[in-house]
C-alpha cells in the first residue's frame, strides 16, 4: 500500500480535524478484509491508442492509475480506491453510500448524492454543499459504474497474472496478513480467497444498477 499508506500517514490528523474529508483514507488501513494491486504495465501504447486486439479489455480511463485497492469493514462495507484521487464506498447491500472524486466528496442524501467541495478564502475554511440533480446524478452514477466495469476487466481476466496489467501484490483478512516477499510469483497470490472474494463482490456490484443507499444514521 505504498501510495496509498503513506496518504493516510501524512493526512490522518488533517482527517480528524475537516469533515469534508470524512477519514476517507483513514479508513482504507483499516479494512479488515483488504488487497491491493500495483500496475505492472500500461494499459496501452504510449500513443494511448487501444489494442487492435479486439478481445482486450483494457481501459483507457485508468491508465493514469498506479493502485488499486479494495476491502471491507467489519460490517460489510465495501470500499474501492484508485490511487489518492478516486474512492467508492457501497454498504452490505451494494448499495452507493459515498464517492471522493478529488477534490470532492459525494454523500448518498435523500435517494440523490450531496457534493462537498471545500473552500477556503483569506478567513476561514467552509464547505460548499450541492445535491445533484437527476442529470448530474445520472452523469455520475454513469461514470462510477465505468470505472467499475472497467477495473473488473483488468483484475479479473483468464490470463497469466504476470501478462496482466496490474499485479496482486499484498493482502490482509481478518485471521491473518500476507506481505509477499517475491512479487515476481503472483500466481500464488491470485489463489488466495480474499483477493478472489473482493473480486467476486466488485462483479456483483458491476452487473446491477447502482442504487444510493439510504442517508446513514448518525456518522459510521
Amino acid at each position: 500500500m505504498r501510495q496509498i499508506v503513506s496518504l493516510v500517514t501524512s493526512q490522518q490528523f488533517m482527517a480528524r480535524q475537516e469533515a469534508d474529508h470524512d477519514d476517507l483514507f483513514s479508513e482504507a488501513i483499516a479494512l479488515t478484509s483488504r488487497a491491493l494491486w500495483r500496475r505492472i504495465r500500461p494499459d496501452y501504447p504510449a500513443n494511448g491508442q487501444r489494442s487492435d486486439d479486439p478481445d482486450d479489455p483494457a481501459p483507457a480511463r485508468l491508465q493514469s492509475v498506479d493502485e488499486i485497492l479494495i476491502g471491507t469493514r467489519a460490517n460489510d462495507w465495501l470500499s474501492i480506491y484508485w490511487d489518492q484521487s478516486w474512492m467508492v464506498q457501497f454498504n452490505q447491500m451494494n448499495q452507493l453510500r459515498r464517492a471522493y472524486v478529488d477534490p470532492c466528496l459525494y454523500r448518498a442524501q435523500g435517494g440523490t448524492l450531496s457534493r462537498l467541495k471545500r473552500h477556503r478564502n483569506q478567513h476561514e475554511t467552509s464547505l460548499l454543499r450541492h445535491d445533484l440533480k437527476e442529470a448530474e446524478l445520472h452523469s455520475f452514477l454513469a461514470s462510477i459504474s465505468r470505472r467499475l466495469t472497467e477495473t473488473l476487466a483488468l483484475l479479473d481476466r483468464p490470463e497469466p497474472p504476470e501478462l496482466g496489467t496490474f499485479q496482486l501484490v499484498s493482502m490482509v483478512h481478518p485471521l491473518d496478513s500476507i506481505q509477499p516477499q517475491d512479487a515476481g510469483q503472483p500466481e500464488t497470490i491470485h489463489s488466495t480467497l480474499t483477493a478472489k472474494t473482493l473480486v467476486a463482490r466488485l462483479g456483483q456490484i458491476c452487473v446491477q444498477k447502482l442504487v444510493i443507499a439510504e442517508p446513514p444514521r448518525g456518522r459510521h
